[in-house]
């Protein structure tokens, strides 16, 4: 089996398996009487109807591509860029890492986990988990495995979606903990003091 097979196989191991991470847990949330892929109208008002669409079409854009590379030429191509084999076996590296990682979110979160920016009546916040360091460790490893697929694969468009989604996550973790605020006030303030938004903080205040 050529470098390149074995690349490809290692990034559709692990593509196949973040999508069973989230299925499975989407499956357990809904088992719970709770929908985490229904967007409600008040999330649609928190964050932007073009948010959700622009979900959308990068989940879709995302599929293509997958597709793409998955019926392409086991050899370089015009979508490829010449990574250096090491830089590609630490992308497998840090998307087989960030995959316990995102289990052990989904875990902590157990019913309340969402796709979008809504509370449960019942929500409770946790701070428990990943979540005792991080505020926001799901979008962390999203990222950590986003960008470790991208160096796997080596291909370009993968790696520009990897970057586009620093900004996209930047912006909803702000939304995010203004809802956190508006619910829990004073009590997510002072979990904002001493955990970190997307790392731990190297010292609390």
């Amino acid at each position: 089996m050529s470098t390149e097979l074995v690349f490809k196989a290692a990034f559709f191991a692990l593509f196949i398996a973040l999508l069973v991470v989230r299925g499975f847990f989407g499956w357990r949330a809904k088992q719970a009487g709770h929908c985490s892929w229904f967007a409600e109208e008040e999330a649609v008002e928190r964050e932007g109807w073009w948010s959700i669409l622009l979900r959308l079409v990068t989940f879709l854009g995302l599929l293509v591509l997958v597709v793409v590379y998955a019926v392409g030429p086991a050899k370089p191509g015009w979508l490829t860029i010449p990574l250096p084999e090491w830089l590609r076996w630490v992308g497998v590296g840090l998307a087989s890492v960030s995959l316990p990682l995102l289990i052990w979110v989904h875990s902590t979160l157990q019913g309340y986990w969402s796709t979008t920016l809504q509370l449960r009546e019942s929500h409770i916040l946790i701070t428990g988990g990943p979540y005792r360091w991080v505020r926001h460790p799901m979008y962390a490893a999203l990222l950590l495995l986003f960008t470790g697929l991208s160096l796997a694969s080596a291909v370009w468009p993968f790696l520009l979606m990897d970057v586009l989604m620093i900004p996209f996550f930047g912006r909803i973790a702000m939304k995010e903990e203004a809802m956190m605020i508006e619910r829990f006030g004073d009590e997510y303030r002072s979990y904002m003091q001493r955990s970190g938004r997307f790392l731990p903080r190297l010292r609390t205040r």
